[in-house]
């Protein structure tokens, strides 16, 4: 039993893999919505002080499950150097998100909004570490489930309860910081001959791929930068509409009950 649930795909060849919206996938999903309704419905009783205490507590379960993964990869004698690194856009989340409760920088916040969300949503519906390797009822699938879920909720409960607003000012520099790590995530490719922010090659049952049929490589990589810049500007859009038009968005109703009194 032990085996099968902490066992690896190249060494034991699993039934009833998870294949992209199966019925068993759907149902991680499901879990997933009602793991985040549970957070933000604890948040919505906290007060802001309780507040600042479950955003830390769930940045440390990220770094504890991917330390987890980490030890588990380990472990079985066989580390994959080139799939196993923490250097996707979710798995720099463990060095971003601690750095930013640290500083309290506006840069990394944006940061963190800009590449936690969208790349954990995308991990969420396009996950390629479990697709057609691991049964629902394994260590990576429940992992893989589980963090992303929580990597998606921190920017989102960010601006719920603790008025974090994106800013359009920030686009900029996020977009040079992210080309930084794509350079270095380059040169870790070359040498592990891994494929990190999925710059050496599309993973397949993605957009990335999608458009990879069209392009070829390397010719996706500048479509997908394009991309990448048009979905930060309609992540932040709604806020400088709001901003404009002085309509805050509501935070915690700890706050608005204690506005009433």
């Amino acid at each position: 039993m032990l085996t099968q649930f902490f066992g690896h795909y190249s060494e034991i060849s699993y039934k009833d893999v998870l294949t992209p919206f199966s019925s068993e996938y759907n149902l991680m999903l499901l879990f997933s919505f009602l793991l985040a309704v549970v957070i933000f419905v604890i948040g919505s009783i906290n007060n802001p002080k309780q507040n600042e205490k479950t955003l830390k507590i769930i940045i440390f379960i990220i770094v504890v499950l991917e330390v987890s993964r980490q030890i588990w990869a380990f472990s079985m004698g066989n580390y994959l150097w080139s799939e196993m690194l923490p250097l996707h856009l979710c798995g720099i989340q463990i060095f971003l998100m601690p750095l930013m409760l640290k500083t309290r920088s506006p840069l990394l916040k944006n940061f963190v909004y800009l590449t936690a969300f969208p790349g954990a949503l995308a991990a969420l519906l396009f996950n390629e570490t479990v697709f057609y390797k691991y049964p629902v009822f394994h260590f990576q699938s429940i992992q893989t489930f589980v963090i992303h879920t929580l990597i998606m909720i921190v920017p989102i409960f960010m601006m719920v309860f603790e008025e974090f607003r994106p800013k359009l000012n920030y686009i900029l520099p996020s977009t040079a910081l992210l080309a930084l790590i794509a350079v270095f995530n380059g040169v870790v490719n070359i040498i592990t001959g891994g494929n990190y922010l999925f710059i050496a090659t599309a993973p397949a049952d993605t957009p990335i791929a999608w458009i990879a049929d069209v392009t070829g490589w390397p010719g996706y990589i500048p479509v997908m930068i394009v991309l990448v810049i048009i979905i930060w500007l309609i992540m932040v859009l709604p806020f400088i509409i709001l901003e404009k038009h002085n309509a805050p968005l509501r935070t915690s109703p700890y706050r608005f009950r204690k506005q009433r009194r």
